[in-house]
């Protein structure tokens, strides 16, 4: 008899996750010591290549079973210490007063940011300038805000070199929607929200990491995007004025996109261990690919092209609950 592995994995995924997530709730685990555990989500990948290293050999049923005991083990982990807040330091509020600084930027700008244990909410506006606030979970602690004509680079409190050791920070920022970007963007234990409505990207790299991403994307026009979420939760908000293209990568984690219905779509889906749903009326699918009734004849500023990736994963197209 032929073993299905993909119900290999996903049982024993799930048995995983569930073991240890009894084991917190029941106090048979610490759950600072499961904040800890997660500083090791990169296991994940690590199980993710041995899979498909085995993947056609005599060992693969090994190797699904190793992949799918850690990263349901690791996820289970990432849903207390990120959820509830017990990634040492991510829980911490700040309490420093909170500062800005500002400027202005020419036609063109680049944002790069790195950022850690931080809340980030980001919103466009008419004005010309741009502004950054924050606030961190210990006074005097200072990060990087670097702005010039031509870009704005920020940078959380330096804590040594391990990303999840900052001490919670807060950050507003404000984006001329005058200005096109090039931006990259990575945010580790963090919760982003990106309200990028009628905004203009040339071209974005956002790479959350056991980060809570929510991007909204209406009216905007993003070329080139490059999304790699790596245990993270990532939704998408689009509109019929919306126009993106480019490639997202998810490994053990989430992708959730909401459209309107006329807005015009392809999206190509693939990987190992991956679930797609796709909700909508007018939906065709040849192969691993969904389109729109109204994308053939849409123009490059009406539409939604991209190609989805994932391991241990999950795509969601206009799920119930929305985005």
């Amino acid at each position: 008899m032929r073993m299905n592995h993909g119900f290999l994995f996903l049982g024993l995924g799930l048995l995983s996750a569930g073991l240890v997530a009894l084991a917190i709730q029941a106090n048979l685990i610490d759950r600072g010591t499961m904040a800890n555990a997660w500083r090791l989500w990169p296991l994940i990948l690590v199980a993710i290549g041995l899979l498909l290293i085995l993947s056609r050999t005599r060992y693969a049923v090994v190797g699904t079973a190793l992949a799918a005991v850690v990263i349901g083990a690791i996820t289970a982990t990432g849903i207390y210490a990120v959820g509830a807040g017990l990634v040492p330091g991510c829980g911490s509020p700040p309490s420093a007063t909170a500062q800005t600084q500002g400027g202005s930027f020419g036609t063109d700008a680049t944002l790069d940011w790195t950022l850690n244990c931080a809340n980030l909410d980001v919103a466009m506006g008419t004005s010309p300038n741009w502004s950054a606030s924050w606030a961190a979970a210990q006074e005097g602690a200072v990060p990087t805000v670097d702005g010039t004509a031509t870009g704005l680079r920020l940078a959380s409190v330096d804590q040594g070199g391990d990303p999840f050791a900052d001490r919670g920070e807060r950050w507003v920022v404000n984006l001329p929607n005058g200005t096109t970007y090039r931006a990259t963007i990575q945010a580790n234990g963090a919760k982003l929200t990106m309200n990028l409505s009628g905004s203009h990207f040339a071209s974005l790299s956002l790479k959350p990491n056991a980060t809570d991403t929510f991007l909204d994307l209406s009216n905007a026009s993003i070329g080139g995007l490059d999304l790699t979420a790596n245990a993270a939760s990532v939704a998408i908000n689009t509109s019929s004025g919306t126009a993106v293209s480019g490639t997202i990568d998810v490994n053990a984690g989430s992708v959730t996109l909401c459209t309107t219905p006329d807005a015009a779509f392809q999206i190509t889906v693939s990987g190992t261990a991956m679930n797609e749903t796709m909700n909508g009326s007018g939906i065709t699918q040849v192969g691993n690919t969904w389109e729109s009734a109204t994308y053939p004849d849409a123009d490059a500023a009406h539409r939604i092209t991209l190609t989805v990736h994932g391991n241990a994963a999950s795509f969601d197209l206009n799920p119930s609950g929305g985005c």
